[in-house]
């Protein structure tokens, strides 16, 4: 079954931030700076075997996501959180591909917002 929820739910967040648009774009653009590093760290983590880093890199990027409206993201990084904060380690390099497709769909939809802007 496909998940109805949109990679982006525009409207949601427009009404987190008020309807400030240059909020908006700037927290926007914030995520777009930022998400790079925070794949990085996800994967680093993973291949590393390190779990309080997992589980910090993955929280990080749940709370950006969230604010965003990103539901996608938010439930792949929330499943790496917990699975760093539990020590289930074996399971976080399939978490981090469903992570990386969901990042994968989201940065087109907020690049297109930022663009159109």
């Amino acid at each position: 079954m496909t998940d109805p929820r949109p990679v982006f739910d525009r409207e949601v967040f427009e009404r987190q931030v008020g309807g400030d648009r240059e909020l908006a774009l700037e927290i926007l653009r914030m995520f777009l700076e930022d998400c790079p590093g925070r794949m990085a760290a996800i994967k680093a983590a993973v291949a590393q075997g390190d779990a309080n880093a997992l589980c910090t890199a993955a929280h990080t990027l749940k709370g950006s996501a969230g604010y965003l409206a990103a539901a996608h993201v938010v439930d792949a990084a929330a499943l790496l959180e917990r699975l760093g904060r539990e020590g289930r380690l074996a399971d976080a390099p399939a978490a981090a591909e469903q992570l990386e497709d969901a990042v994968a769909r989201l940065v087109p939809e907020i690049q297109r917002v930022s663009l159109a802007s």
